[in-house]
Formats: C-alpha cells, structure tokens, sequence
C-alpha cells in the first residue's frame, strides 16, 4: 500500500473512532474496510477506543478468536446480546498480513453464538455484519434465536426493513445518507393491541412479545453538525487536502496523450465560444451551480481530491482535457462540453456537425449524479431547471 493511503487510512481511522467514542457506541463489528490496514493495526486502534471490536468468525491460525465475539448489554432491564459476523468472501491476500487469519463460515458462527447468547439469558438478540441481503435472508430462514440483523453490505439495495420468518432483518443505507432508529417495544399481557392504531400500522410484530418501528433520518445539509464532532472533521479533511495537494505536487503532469483518441481536429473549446450561438443558454448557465462547480470544491479544500475533481470540471482525463489537477484553468466548472462533448468541428462546421455525446434521457447527468453523491436529485426537475428544456428523447 502507498505511503499516502496509509496516512490517510491512519486519518480518518482515528476520526471514526474519536467520533464513536463520544456518539455512545456500543460495538463495532469488522469488514473488510476495517482490515485495509491490517489486523495488527486494528488491534492497536481497538485500545483508544471506548466500546468493542466484534468479530465471530474471524480467526487466527489457531482457530482463536482474534476479537471478542459477543457481548451482553442490559438496557433498562432487557438483556441485549450483540455479535458480530464478517462476509467470508473477504479476500485476505490483499490486507496486510491476511495470512495470519482465516475468516470462517459465517453461517454456522452464527448458529453457534446465537445459541450460546440464548443459553447466558440474552433477552433479545442481535446480529451486526457485512453479510449481503441474500446471506442475511438465510440466516433469517434457518431458524435460529436471533431477533434483529442489522446488515452493511456495500451492495445493499433495500432500504425498508423486512421480516424473514420471526428474525427483523435492516440494512445501514449506503453513503451514509441516513441515520436509522429502530425502536424495540416488549409487549405486555394485552399484546400489540395495547398499542394506538396509528403506530401499530407503522411497524411489525416479530414472535408473541416484540414489536419494532423504523425510522430513517436522512442527513441532510440543513441539520447542525454536532459541535465536538464537526471541528475534528473539518481538521481531518484539512489535513486530507495537503495530502491529495502534495501527492498532485509530486505526482500529476499535463495531460494530452489521450487526444488523439478525438476525430481528427476536433477539442474543447470551453463555454465562451458555445455562448456565441448560445447566447441565452450561456446566460442560464452562469445562473446555475455548474458555473461554479470547482469554486466550491475550492471552498471545501477538495480540489485537489481525485475522487470529486472529475465531476467538477470539464474533461478530466478524458480525451483532449487534462489529468493535472494543479492546473485546471479553463477547464474549471461544469461547462456545455461537459454533457456535450468537445465542441471544435461542432463551431467550424457552424453547427452543421454534430455534437459528440448523446443526452438521451439525461443518460450525462446520471454519471455524476449517482444516489450517494446527490441523493435528493431528481433528474428531470434537475434537467429542466439547469437546460431549460425537458429531456430529450432516445
């Protein structure tokens, strides 16, 4: 691994662990994003930390268990078992000393700690793991004693919980676009009836004496940040930027190899010349976020971040535009030939060559506009507002 990931990974590892120490955590369980930087240094990391590291089937050569498995909390009264499962698809030969452990069957794991959680008079059982849904769906469908999953694959793509037999199965939604509260009520003698009609239609009764309503709180711009969090993430990200600023430094040259992959004469030509013929549409762009799309990288010391560059300017190691970060220049912001395509035989032509890039149904938009980046867009209320127009067709 680079020296630089590794810094960075020693950042934002302590930043996790700083902010779950004062959020109250009570257990983390361990995937693979966890391990990147080996297992010894998560040892390490576990000692600062206020609360557990779970992992039930992740091994040492011995077959001893290199973190706890499980735990019991009581929580007014209520014995809570938690435990924690890693997918056994994790590939070890690309963590640093991978060959020191062996991720085990998570399924029977599962089977043997739910029981032995049961067994030391857990009251209500929970599963915390990076298993997908389907994994999750079998673990459900076996039978076993365990009263909650709370899942975190990557490839989730639920966001509603569901129940599988008598075992509530939710997944954290991807991105960290949402905060989710998931509210467990022990039923009494009377049953759910006890309950108001409005919150039981809300959520499921799970066995004869548990019933769960879920909330998701998406986290949006307009909420506060918390006051002892948000210094020590903003010290974090200024301290990423000099990062990906020195690595452009030592690493980035101009770029222009790829051009010859363009028709032959044809490049970018930047917003200005489109607005010669496009007066109007020039205008309303200026009027839009896209205008000033690298300002606010810019603002949030992300410019020199690889991962949002690409979506903030035009051409970034495409065809004909740049790969030097340190030099943006005309390129800076979302211009026409972003979405359009270089636009030189377009203006030489005098319009009569067309257009290099297809905007059927916003497909353009979409590449940049993914859920996890923007997840309140909206695609044609977005197209609308910024083209003037509706979506065009196939």
């Amino acid at each position: 691994m680079k020296p630089e990931k590794i810094t960075e990974g020693n950042l934002l590892a302590d930043l996790i662990v700083a902010s779950y120490n004062k959020m109250g955590c009570d257990a983390l369980n361990i995937g693979a994003y966890d391990l990147s930087l080996g297992v010894d240094y998560l040892r390490k990391k576990e000692k600062s930390a206020k609360f557990p590291f779970l992992s039930a089937n992740i091994l040492d050569k011995h077959d001893k268990n290199i973190f706890l498995p499980s735990l019991i909390k009581t929580v007014d009264g209520v014995k809570v078992g938690i435990f924690g499962l890693c997918d056994d698809a994790i590939k070890l030969d690309k963590i640093p000393g991978g060959n020191k452990i062996k991720v085990v069957d998570p399924m029977d794991k599962a089977e043997e700690i739910s029981a032995q959680l049961k067994k030391e008079g857990a009251d209500y059982i929970v599963l915390l793991t990076t298993l997908n849904i389907l994994n999750c769906r079998r673990i459900a469908q076996r039978g076993m004693p365990i009263d909650l999953i709370i899942g975190s694959s990557k490839k989730n793509r639920i966001s509603l919980p569901i129940l599988v037999q008598d075992t509530y199965i939710a997944h954290v939604e991807r991105g960290g676009k949402s905060v989710g509260q998931l509210d467990v009520s022990f039923l009494g003698s009377a049953g759910v009836e006890a309950l108001s009609s409005a919150l039981r239609y809300k959520g499921k009764t799970v066995g004869d004496n548990i019933f769960l309503l879920n909330h998701f709180f998406p986290l949006k711009i307009a909420i506060s940040d918390h006051p002892e969090i948000a210094p020590l993430v903003k010290t974090v990200e200024a301290k990423l930027s000099r990062l990906q600023q020195v690595k452009a430094t030592r690493s980035m040259t101009m770029g222009g190899g790829s051009a010859a992959v363009l028709k032959p004469g044809n490049s970018y030509v930047f917003a200005e010349a489109c607005a010669q013929c496009h007066p109007k549409k020039y205008q309303r762009w200026l009027q839009t976020p896209h205008a000033a799309a690298y300002k606010a990288l810019i603002e949030q010391e992300k410019n020199f971040d690889e991962e949002c560059i690409g979506c903030h300017t035009l051409g970034y190691e495409q065809p004909g535009g740049f790969t030097d970060i340190r030099q943006v220049g005309n390129y800076a912001n979302v211009q026409c030939e972003s979405c359009h395509g270089p636009g030189r035989l377009h203006i030489a032509a005098k319009g009569a060559e067309k257009m290099v890039k297809d905007l059927a149904k916003g497909e353009m938009c979409l590449v940049c506009h993914i859920e996890e980046r923007s997840p309140e867009f909206d695609l044609e209320t977005y197209f609308v507002k910024t083209c003037g127009a509706a979506l065009p067709e196939k």
